[in-house]
């Protein structure tokens, strides 16, 4: 595999299953040093173990916790080139249903964790004139029945992505997110086996913002961490606030 990421650190969050864990496979594989943030610290450090990396404990909840992230990251690694946040949840329910602490988690985790990160890691990024990719979705383009908070959630990602792209664009900092579709994770795995999930809700929105490739196959986290590869490369030097979108044709119509 081509080595576009020779001798580069990259910090990224999530990576103990996922589209985390397949962006740490792909940035290794392309020759990076990779450090993981992960709520699932065991998780972190089985993948970081098998990529010859590095892992801390990350709550992305936690504000104090991002610049902690950071400055263990840069005792890592010696620098940050790349910063991938990644971390996220997914989360279902009607407005009128979804109680004020779901709602709260959601932002805290998917919004506010990349914002902190930016701010902690954006010194060491004009450093080294690096780049942040993040994973936002197409659900934050285009409304997907009853996932309001992760909708909101994520087009605050989209925004934060193209604010933080005007501000930075001056040091030579990129800043561009990928907005998938539906992919399958085991977050998507876990959400749907959870207890209490009102299965009217998914229907509903199958029949309202089904995608439009015919074979219906989600898409696997590799294809998005190929994505996230090449926004994050040299090959990508000229775009800034893009956001790449991946679904699937669903934000077609």
């Amino acid at each position: 595999m081509t080595q576009r990421f020779a001798g580069k650190r990259v910090l990224l969050t999530g990576g103990a299953s996922g589209i985390g864990e397949a962006a740490a496979e792909r940035f290794a594989a392309e020759g990076a040093i990779v450090a993981i943030g992960d709520i699932n610290l065991e998780g972190a450090e089985a993948v970081a173990a098998r990529l010859k990396g590095h892992a801390h404990r990350y709550d992305s909840r936690d504000p104090a916790a991002a610049a902690e992230l950071v400055e263990w990251a840069v005792g890592a690694m010696g620098g940050i080139d790349v910063l991938a946040n990644i971390a996220g949840i997914m989360t279902w329910g009607r407005i009128e249903d979804a109680p004020a602490d779901a709602w709260q988690r959601t932002l805290d985790i998917n919004l506010s964790g990349p914002y902190y990160l930016i701010q902690a890691a954006i010194p060491h990024l004009k450093a080294s004139k690096g780049n942040v990719v993040s994973v936002a979705s197409a659900g934050g383009l285009h409304p997907v029945y009853g996932t309001s908070a992760y909708g909101v959630s994520k087009a605050g990602v989209i925004a934060l992505t193209k604010a933080a792209s005007l501000e930075f664009a001056r040091y030579g900092v990129r800043v561009n997110a990928v907005a998938p579709g539906g992919v399958a994770t085991p977050m998507h795995e876990k959400t749907m086996a959870a207890g209490n999930f009102d299965m009217s809700i998914l229907e509903e929105a199958a029949s309202r913002n089904m995608p439009k490739l015919t074979d219906r196959q989600a898409c696997t986290p590799a294809e998005i961490a190929g994505a996230l590869a090449y926004l994050a490369s040299d090959e990508a030097r000229f775009a800034t606030g893009t956001i790449f979108i991946i679904d699937g044709g669903q934000t077609t119509g």
